[in-house]
């Protein structure tokens, strides 16, 4: 019986290091991988984000940064709206005022708080000013201020 499973072990081995009767792989390509300064994904810059949203009058994506209360002044008519009233309000300006470019012309920041003023060019130029606060790490507006530039 010792004779039987000897013989069938080296029977089972030798399968287990039998080669594939299919097509061989004769050589293996090896590329050498150079690692390099990687790119990083970065999440987009909070003035980015509110560049490209006035650039394409998006007053979703802008009311998606504001805060719960905001000091919203739109030419002339100002007051502290909650962020639905105030995106409700921006939207209005868009469709009234077609947004064609904007772009900052000045910035600034100061502890948690980051402010910047853009020109919004549509029907006018209008001069645009957004403060905003950091809040659980989020850049919320604030205060927006839309007025045309003389």
């Amino acid at each position: 019986m010792k004779k039987y499973i000897f013989i069938f072990s080296l029977v089972i081995s030798g399968f287990a290091f039998a080669q594939p009767s299919g097509p061989q792989i004769t050589e293996i390509e090896f590329k050498p991988v150079l690692r390099g300064e990687t790119e990083l994904l970065q999440q987009p810059t909070f003035e980015s984000l509110m560049v490209s949203a006035f650039k394409a009058g998006n007053a979703e994506r802008i009311a998606a940064r504001f805060s719960d209360n905001v000091d919203l002044s739109i030419d002339g008519k100002e007051d502290l709206y909650s962020d639905s009233q105030s995106e409700q309000i921006l939207k209005t300006f868009f469709v009234t005022h077609k947004p064609k470019d904007f772009k900052v012309i000045h910035k600034g920041k100061s502890g948690q708080s980051e402010y910047f003023i853009g020109e919004l060019s549509s029907d006018f130029i209008y001069r645009v000013t957004i403060n905003s606060k950091m809040i659980k790490g989020v850049n919320k507006i604030t205060s927006l201020t839309i007025e045309q530039n003389d």
